[in-house]
């Protein structure tokens, strides 16, 4: 399916990017994380539960590593775990303990302490499908779109069948990619489903499952988290005028409410 003046008005009506430089990638990271907790709390508060969707990448897993050292630090406010629903926003179709799926890693940084010292259910915690569940991507992406439909929110927006996304975390690739949306893919032209499936990822692993840009449009606020001189340059054209995001796919990573682009000095260095 192709993009539509439908799909391109719609994403004329989301939060337009701004941009937050930091020094250092503990200084991006520590700020993500606090306000990561931040919206948890209060969407936990308002809507009596949070979703939050989830990024690899070292300054995504860096994010939550962080996160669990805020939750062991007296007088930091939490939300309470068992209202809070993690998600992710691609996944590299491996067997469940591969230590390259997104899903390991969080567990690792984050997800453990919180089910083992903070109550959060395992049921509250949505990973993509492993090898062993499906044999082909677009099984697995069929299946997390269930996944999603079983926790849709009423009214959500545009009309899919997808829960509250309150906030999500987005790393960038050199190459522009977000997710696993790269550039001159088909995924780019997904606009009615919510999860899309890759076979020939030009990065590997090559069979990955990834939600769509209209899934992605839904959340309430989309950040990128972006450290690394390699990511300069995908950055500055990704934050340029004109940039195609056939070209540069985070063009095209926009958020509802707000769009964020958190960079160390070393990802900002040739923005214009």
């Amino acid at each position: 399916m192709t993009d539509s003046p439908q799909a391109a008005s719609s994403q004329a009506a989301l939060a337009a990017p701004r941009t937050e430089v930091y020094a250092e990638k503990d200084q991006l990271v520590t700020v993500v994380a606090e306000r990561l907790l931040a919206v948890l709390v209060d969407a936990a508060r308002h809507h009596g539960d949070a979703h939050a969707v989830l990024t690899g990448g070292s300054a995504g897993v860096a994010v939550l590593a962080q996160v669990a050292q805020l939750v062991a630090t007296p007088g930091t406010e939490t939300p309470p775990w068992h209202k809070v629903h993690f998600w992710w926003g691609d996944e590299r179709l491996l067997p469940s303990d591969d230590p390259e799926r997104n899903a390991v890693q969080a567990h690792e940084a984050l997800l453990e302490v919180l089910i083992e010292k903070h109550g959060l259910p395992e049921g509250n915690i949505h990973p993509m499908a492993t090898s062993e569940d499906a044999a082909e991507p677009f099984i697995g992406a069929e299946m997390y779109a269930s996944e999603l439909q079983g926790h849709s929110a009423e009214g959500g927006r545009s009309g899919l069948a997808l829960p509250r996304f309150d906030v999500l975390l987005l790393g960038v690739g050199p190459d522009g990619h977000v997710a696993s949306l790269f550039p001159g893919k088909a995924s780019l032209h997904v606009t009615e489903q919510v999860t899309t499936s890759e076979d020939e990822s030009p990065k590997p692993p090559l069979q990955r499952i990834t939600l769509t840009f209209p899934a992605i449009h839904t959340a309430e606020r989309v950040w990128m988290v972006v450290a690394g001189a390699d990511k300069a340059e995908a950055a500055a054209k990704a934050l340029t005028p004109g940039t195609e995001a056939t070209e540069i796919p985070a063009v095209n990573a926009r958020g509802a409410r707000e769009t964020i682009w958190h960079l160390d000095q070393a990802a900002a260095s040739t923005l214009r």
